[in-house]
């Protein structure tokens, strides 16, 4: 028998109780010769009671899902640019992407994987067909990396860090996007549910590539698209063998969505190759045959858009400065601009959007056909007043090129280097 605390109230008293009790606590002597059954028994009761308070203390502290929604959103940029360039508050694109897998997760969202630079891959080794990305169907599956391929549709490269790519719980490859944060983006936001989603994004005419749905995580909304096949930066001077008739197609039907957009008294003024995407590129050039099914084309981006309300006089539907958007810096416009952009003077922005098109073409292929490149040289014309409008545009195009045999657009565009004459 030992002693092992001074004035132990009772026999059944344990040293939980002495531990919890409010009293200050008597003082302890541990002696040297000491039964080691009472000693076991000491220890586990001390155990027990440090296991007991850990317990109680992280279940009294543990972040409710509104606390942990509220300090993640915090680490997250709090500007669109910020987002878009997450360097500027110390943030990792991947760090901050990561961050949101179990946002994506909880909207049944898988997030692609990160492989290197800019490259996500798909966590499956072919995507689904949600009918809008198609492989190329020359282009054989064997060859590693092979543009056009089956295996490249399971590649995605993005752009900035607006974007990431994602698989819907049924398989679908899907980009999800970040359209508004805090007090910004909202008129994006409206202008997608407008003509990405709803009624008119059923009109056989409206481009715009659809919006599926929104994912909104506090005062962050993401919008989820469909993943396509290409883009139509990549359609002549890259490796698509695409001919004169395969890209005269994808003008036709990009004029065709700036008709309908200008309908709704909507200018994109974006409206350069990136921002078109594609199905799949056609690379008639590689058979020599005129293709059966031709691609839909696709407008993305219209963060830099303006609406104007449908009572508002034509006078009226101008812009002003570059055709950038509120949150995006004036100082940091690096795209080409035509005269009436650059003299700072109120300007047409429905022609903007032609001479942004007409300027890709003009400016590195042409067809060949002096018929035709004619029409796209008026697409660019400095004067606003003289430049084709998309109605005119695709009238004198589609004219041309329905009076042409198919064979004779089989021809190669003509890629002009930069500097070139």
């Amino acid at each position: 028998m030992f002693n092992f605390v001074e004035n132990w109230p009772t026999s059944t008293t344990t040293l939980t109780d002495v531990l919890l009790s409010p009293a200050r606590p008597p003082s302890v002597y541990i002696h040297i010769f000491m039964a080691p059954s009472r000693l076991a028994l000491a220890v586990g009761c001390v155990v027990a009671t440090l296991s007991a308070t850990v317990a109680i203390y992280y279940g009294l502290t543990e972040l409710k899902p509104a606390q942990k929604r509220k300090r993640l959103r915090k680490k997250l940029p709090q500007t669109i640019y910020t987002w878009r360039r997450p360097d500027l508050v110390q943030l990792k694109e991947e760090d901050l992407w990561n961050s949101l897998t179990d946002v994506l997760c909880n909207a049944g969202l898988t997030p692609w994987i990160y492989t290197y630079l800019s490259y996500l891959l798909s966590p499956s080794k072919y995507i689904l067909s949600g009918g809008f990305a198609y492989a190329t169907a020359t282009r054989t599956s064997d060859v590693p990396d092979d543009p056009g391929s089956l295996e490249e549709l399971s590649v995605f490269q993005y752009q900035n860090t607006l974007s990431r790519m994602a698989q819907t719980a049924d398989g679908l490859a899907v980009v999800v996007r970040v359209i508004a944060v805090r007090n910004e983006g909202h008129e994006h936001l409206a202008l997608l549910r407008k003509i990405a989603a709803g009624p008119l994004s059923l009109t056989s005419s409206n481009h715009c590539l659809p919006m599926f749905r929104e994912i909104s995580f506090e005062d962050v909304v993401f919008g989820v698209f469909p993943k396509t096949g290409g883009c139509m930066d990549e359609a002549f001077g890259a490796w698509a063998e695409n001919s004169v008739g395969d890209v005269l197609d994808m003008i036709l039907q990009t004029l065709e969505g700036l008709i309908f957009l200008h309908d709704l008294n909507i200018a994109h003024r974006d409206m350069f190759l990136s921002n078109i995407l594609i199905q799949w590129h056609p690379e008639s050039l590689r058979t020599m045959t005129v293709p059966i099914s031709r691609p839909r084309v696709y407008i993305i981006d219209f963060e830099f858009a303006v609406e104007f309300p449908p009572d508002c006089p034509a006078e009226d539907r101008v812009s002003v400065g570059y055709p950038l958007c509120k949150w995006y810096p004036s100082t940091g416009y690096s795209r080409p601009a035509p005269p009436e952009v650059e003299c700072g003077k109120p300007y047409c922005p429905f022609k903007l959007d032609v001479w942004q098109l007409g300027v890709v073409f003009t400016d590195w292929s042409f067809t060949t056909i002096p018929a035709i490149d004619e029409v796209l040289e008026d697409m660019k014309l400095s004067d606003p007043a003289m430049r084709l409008s998309a109605n005119e545009a695709l009238k004198r195009l589609s004219e041309l090129v329905n009076n042409m045999s198919p064979a004779s657009l089989m021809i190669p565009p003509h890629f002009k280097f930069p500097g070139d004459p």
